[in-house]
């Protein structure tokens, strides 16, 4: 038997949840076409549920369409941290995010994105800029979103 979820992210297995088609498409859409997505909304409105199932929607894997590396962060509880505190624990997201993408693809990422991955340092908002632009080149083709 499914409930209403006080918290999130739900699962449609358990939870009821409202479906956003018209949403998710324009979402997928804005993504398709390199625009940035702000998703503002009172707590508790579904708005982790939302992002997460929308990014489902993009085409990772080999299609005639681009291909996508989804890379999910949450910044909510950076909002303390000094720069140096943020940039070293963003890394370290970063770093478990892309795993957990290779993971659910069942892949492993190559020996020299391995090693970029070992080697690079960010310590500002450059630094990261030229992350996500040189991560990108060790995708074939894919897309960072």
């Amino acid at each position: 038997m499914r409930n209403f979820g006080t918290r999130g992210p739900v699962n449609p297995q358990e939870n009821y949840i409202v479906s956003r088609v018209e949403e998710t498409a324009d979402f997928s859409n804005r993504v398709k076409e390199g625009r940035y997505i702000v998703l503002f909304a009172p707590r508790q409105s579904g708005k982790t549920t939302f992002f997460q199932r929308a990014l489902d929607t993009l085409p990772t894997a080999a299609t005639a369409e681009p291909t996508y590396f989804p890379i999910r962060l949450n910044f909510e509880e950076y909002e303390d941290y000094t720069p140096s505190t943020f940039y070293a624990s963003f890394y370290r997201e970063i770093r478990k995010e892309i795993e957990a993408v290779f993971r659910k693809r069942r892949s492993t990422p190559t020996e020299t994105l391995n090693q970029f991955l070992e080697n690079v340092k960010i310590t500002d908002h450059v630094e990261m800029r030229e992350f996500f632009e040189h991560l990108a080149t060790f995708l074939d083709n894919q897309k960072v979103s």
